[in-house]
């Protein structure tokens, strides 16, 4: 399957769930939940996946149509507070930008998502396709895709929940 082809298959689909790992890093669970039957140390179960995902690394941020609404620098509670305004919107575009691809995902709300790598070596992003098993992100400086076995543990960090009233 192409990218072009993979993108599409985002546009349309529901933000159902939306969590950070340690410090910022970012997720959006697309479509239909699904349980996760992991556990966390303190026995609680991790959060729920959705038929697809979209992972944003450590260089982010929300834009609004004429500002910055809210980055990877901003407080916990801004960031969680904006990842609760995103769930119930719809995707409405995706697009990768720049010589070295970005991600960009607008939302019905009227908001995006945009990555910009600022550390050394590919942009932090990947999107994951679980109805396919396949995974896209940048390596070496180009689109790539791999099925989720094959995946580096770049996303291994441990989750950090978000307080119980923000979880969908």
């Amino acid at each position: 399957m192409k990218h072009e082809e993979l993108l599409t298959d985002l546009i349309g689909m529901p933000v159902s769930h939306v969590w950070f790992s340690d410090y910022s890093v970012f997720y959006l669970e697309l479509g239909i939940l699904t349980t996760n039957e992991a556990t966390r140390r303190d026995g609680s179960l991790m959060n729920p996946k959705g038929q697809m995902a979209i992972y944003a690394g450590f260089d982010w941020r929300i834009e609004r149509p004429q500002s910055i609404f809210c980055s990877r620098d901003s407080t916990r509670r801004r960031r969680e507070s904006v990842c609760r305004s995103l769930v119930g919107t719809k995707i409405t575009e995706v697009t990768l930008f720049g010589r070295i691809p970005e991600l960009s995902v607008g939302f019905s709300s009227g908001v995006w998502l945009t990555t910009f790598g600022l550390s050394r070596g590919d942009p932090d992003w990947h999107i994951s396709f679980k109805d396919s098993a396949i995974y896209l992100f940048t390596k070496k400086g180009r689109l790539a895709t791999e099925e989720p076995s094959m995946k580096s543990a770049q996303q291994a960090a441990p989750e950090q929940p978000l307080p119980a009233a923000s979880l969908t």
